[in-house]
């Protein structure tokens, strides 16, 4: 699958050197989430090569849906590639023992959102992965995936209904059909790529972050993330889109 996906990690210089550090910890925050975030347990096998001093130490976990640990097969295979629960005790507990987390802060409401061919990510009101970074003086660093979109057609049909039932019980139900009108992605290019660390705790003056000390700090992480996505759309071949922040 990631030969059909043409599937490729770049990381950027100071990231890589960041990493050489031998306690070094990081938050990498994704986006877009996409229908399934396919590429999340995809490029699993690909980290060593870009992270070896964490891979090496074992040190990276996935947040996924708590929802997903209570399916069975679907928590076991969660589980295998490295997945913890999401909870904010559980991120909390992980980050003290030395992991570096993976998160895609836009959650059930960026999967239901996304739509086939439109840059589109739910963030304005996600602070939580910052506030916790800020917390545990922790960089954030900024990850978008170029191709994520367009891996399946996307419907709105009963969008309200599913939008209701997410916000109710955190269940997202995304309508869409790749290949063939099947569950498996078009042929895409996929591109994952890791921006520089940000310290967002940088500035602050207490043990926890004050309201302003937080939103600062997430405006520069939304900054970072619509600069990435400027600066290497066009390599991409997506240079014609913008990115749209909720």
């Amino acid at each position: 699958m990631r030969d059909f996906l043409n599937l490729s990690i770049e990381v950027s210089t100071e990231l890589q050197e960041a990493e050489k550090q031998l306690d070094a910890q990081f938050i990498f925050a994704i986006f877009p989430h996409g229908t399934g975030s396919d590429f999340r347990i995809l490029m699993e096998g690909m980290l060593p090569q870009h992270f070896p001093n964490l891979s090496k130490r074992k040190a990276i976990r996935s947040l996924a849906a708590t929802v997903l640990f209570r399916i069975p097969i679907i928590a076991q295979i969660a589980l295998y590639t490295g997945c913890i629960d999401a909870r904010k005790q559980v991120a909390e507990r992980a980050l003290s023992n030395g992991k570096s987390l993976v998160i895609l802060p836009g959650g059930e409401a960026e999967q239901l959102m996304t739509q086939y061919g439109i840059e589109k990510i739910y963030l304005r009101k996600r602070k939580g992965f910052i506030k916790l970074a800020m917390k545990k003086k922790i960089p954030v660093v900024p990850v978008y995936v170029f191709g994520c979109n367009d891996m399946f057609l996307t419907s709105r049909l009963f969008y309200k209904a599913r939008h209701f039932l997410m916000k109710k019980f955190g269940v997202c139900i995304p309508f869409y059909k790749g290949l063939w009108g099947s569950m498996c992605p078009f042929e895409v290019d996929t591109s994952i790529v890791f921006g520089k660390p940000i310290n967002v705790f940088d500035g602050m003056k207490g043990d926890e972050p004050t309201k302003e000390e937080l939103d600062h700090s997430h405006q520069i992480f939304c900054e970072e993330l619509e600069k990435l996505f400027e600066e290497k759309k066009k390599a991409f071949s997506y240079g014609d889109r913008k990115l749209e922040i909720y």
